[in-house]
This record gives structure tokens, C-alpha cells and sequence, in this order.
């Protein structure tokens, strides 16, 4: 049973800073999706080397993944493996960039498995899951 309420709060909007005044080109109000979930695992500062680290799941199958590069100066790869799929995924982060994977319902998706590899040296980040 759900004893959880993982929230989406977000908005995306593109501005024109060229122009004197800005002018928003775009405001986009995610609606705020919801997944009703049990477990979640959070990290705010969590170490990730070179040498790649496993995170460790709250559950078989995650259905919230967001990571955030805390790294002034050096990249990131996340890398998930999506339900149903063959192999894994990669992105790569930049310092500050940040992955999202958010599914509102257990009905389809979601992910088994994920690892943060630093591109040199050990950095920090931000890493929050849920089911």
C-alpha cells in the first residue's frame, strides 16, 4: 500500500534575454504529476569515482530517478537499465546538469539499476529515487 506522495513541482520557460525588456517565449507548468509510491532513497552529497559506483536501489523497480552533477569542473555519466530493455542507458552530465526520469503510475516503465561514473577523480552529487 502507497504511504508515499512523490511530487513534481516543476516549470520550463525559455526568455529572450536580448531584448530589453526580457520577453518569455515559453512558460510550461508541469501539472505537478504525482506517483503514489512506498520507498524512497535520498543522497545529497554522495561521492561518485572514477571507478563508477552502483546506487543502491529502494526497490526491484524505481519509478523516480532524478541526479544532479554537484561538480564545479568535471562531467558525470548516469547509466540505468530501463524495464524490458536489452542493456542499459547512458547520459552524460556536465557540472550542474541533471537527469530526470519520472513515471506518475506503476503501470509501465521504470528502471532496475543505475551507476554514477565520474569523469576523473571523485565528485559530488545529488540523488533522489523512489517507488
Amino acid at each position: 500500500m502507497a504511504n508515499l506522495s512523490v511530487l513534481l513541482s516543476a516549470t520550463l520557460s525559455a526568455t529572450d534575454v536580448t531584448l530589453s525588456p526580457s520577453v518569455t517565449i515559453v512558460t510550461r507548468n508541469l501539472n505537478n504529476p504525482t506517483l503514489s509510491g512506498t520507498v524512497v532513497y535520498y543522497d545529497p552529497f554522495i561521492q561518485v569515482p572514477n571507478a563508477g559506483i552502483v546506487v543502491n536501489l529502494p526497490a526491484t523497480t524505481c519509478w523516480v530517478g532524478y541526479v544532479k552533477n554537484l561538480s564545479s569542473a568535471t562531467n558525470m555519466t548516469v547509466a540505468w537499465t530501463a524495464v524490458g530493455a536489452a542493456g542499459s542507458s547512458s547520459m552524460l552530465l556536465v557540472p550542474g546538469g541533471v537527469f530526470l526520469y519520472f513515471q506518475p503510475s506503476e503501470g509501465a516503465g521504470g528502471f532496475t539499476a543505475m551507476s554514477l561514473t565520474a569523469a576523473a577523480g571523485t565528485i559530488p552529487a545529488e540523488v533522489f529515487i523512489a517507488e
